[in-house]
């Protein structure tokens, strides 16, 4: 058996020229909304995979390493024998390459097996601390599989493992808690789902795109569009703090808020200073959130902002030095008679805003780096000729590659002027 290993840092070799058929596969992913049952999720993860390749037969299996005990989804046309030589499955759910591309020998057809896979690549992943899992795709054809294949298997296994992680908790929580605790912990998911926008809205001249994955089954992240007059375009970036339930109802609450405010006054500063004198009110003093507003002026592409306690958004420009947006005041919800004040840039062709949370600008890696805004950059310098939702996805998968799961709340926007 001819066996092919791409080791982690393998995602930052040039792709190859020859575009894989799953490339499709993450942006089909984003434009799902996955069941909470862990069984009906992983069919449904196998059903996007089977729609892009239906003559590949596919299987996604879990390791749990507390309980000892594995458990998978596989297609109709899978081949169940993984126990001998480098398919078995105890090996590929404990790999630690990004994928493996193996060459299977010929074998006498069987009842069972009329014409065996002859090629197969896995694609481990972790979908918890305690969770191991790996995406396996088997074909009939040998030589079926390259690294660019494996490439964008890879972001499709990292950007599924959220789901599952959402799946697995799920599972947990029908486990341990009563009925009525599970009920409200689904109600609260289903009410931050709706709250963020499923789409970016159509701004002339501009290009946008966003992402908003939380940690756990609610998050404490809010990435919300408003709607404003004249040509005028807003839009909310915040992050709550902690995690889990506490921070989504938090969240829940600035969001009312906010725009309560926003729709009522357009000057930014005085509605950062009511929403903070709001919630120094009404909230623990633990609790806080982080904000950045800013309203777009189509017309004129003038940015109106103002930063409170948040990560600065980084604007970039080429062959010109990186502008941080960190004009503002503190975070919401501290100090009770703090000031905010606003600043605004004029957006030029080629400009590239991204405004993110501390999940992507402080996604840290097992030496302790962080994916700070130097790196981010990096990521924005490479794919400048790239789409807006292109740049986005690209640092999705930086940060994954960097800093393997992410623990915390995630938040991307890219906005660029073409």
């Amino acid at each position: 058996m001819e066996t092919i290993v791409a080791k982690q840092k393998s995602g930052s070799t040039a792709a190859a020229k020859k575009r894989s058929r799953w490339s499709r596969l993450p942006s089909e992913l984003k434009t799902q909304e996955l069941p909470l049952d862990l069984v009906r999720g992983l069919q449904h993860l196998l059903k996007l995979v089977q729609k892009v390749g239906p003559d590949h037969a596919a299987g996604i299996f879990l390791l749990d390493e507390e309980t000892r005990t594995i458990q998978g989804q596989v297609t109709d046309l899978f081949d169940r024998d993984l126990s001998e030589g480098e398919g078995a499955l105890q090996g590929a759910l404990r790999n630690t390459a990004a994928f493996v591309i193996a060459h299977l020998p010929a074998r006498p057809p069987t009842a069972e097996c009329p014409q065996c896979a002859r090629a197969q690549i896995t694609v481990p992943f972790r979908a918890s601390p305690h969770v191991r899992g790996a995406l396996i795709l088997r074909s009939r054809k040998p030589q079926a599989y390259t690294p660019e294949d494996g490439r964008a298997l890879s972001e499709f296994a990292t950007q599924a493992s959220v789901a599952i992680e959402s799946a697995l908790l799920h599972q947990k929580v029908l486990r341990e808690a009563n009925t009525e605790v599970e009920r409200d912990l689904v109600m609260a998911h289903e009410i931050m789902a709706r709250l963020i926008p499923h789409k970016a809205p159509a701004i002339p001249g501009f290009e946008i795109a966003s992402l908003n994955v939380p940690a756990k089954i609610v998050g404490g992240d809010l990435l919300d569009y408003i709607e404003l007059p004249d040509d005028h375009y807003g839009f909310l970036v915040a992050d709550a703090s902690g995690n889990g339930i506490p921070s989504a109802l938090l969240m829940t609450g600035f969001r009312a808020l906010f725009r309560g405010l926003i729709q009522n006054d357009f000057n930014i500063r005085s509605v950062f200073r009511k929403a903070n004198q709001q919630l120094v009110e009404s909230t623990a003093p633990h609790q806080f959130v982080s904000a950045f507003y800013a309203a777009l002026d189509a017309s004129t592409c003038r940015l109106i902002y103002v930063n409170g306690g948040h990560v600065p958004p980084v604007l970039y420009r080429p062959s010109q030095p990186v502008r941080h947006l960190d004009v503002g005041g503190p975070v919401l919800g501290v100090l009770s008679q703090a000031s905010y004040h606003e600043d605004s840039v004029v957006l030029r062709p080629k400009d590239i805003l991204v405004c993110c949370s501390d999940g992507l600008s402080e996604a840290e890696n097992a030496a302790g780096e962080v994916f700070d805004a130097g790196r981010i950059l990096q990521v924005v310098e490479r794919h400048r000729h790239r789409s807006a939702e292109a740049i986005r996805d690209a640092l999705q998968e930086a940060a994954h590659r960097f800093a393997g799961d992410l623990r915390d709340d995630l938040t991307i926007l890219v906005l660029k002027f073409p």
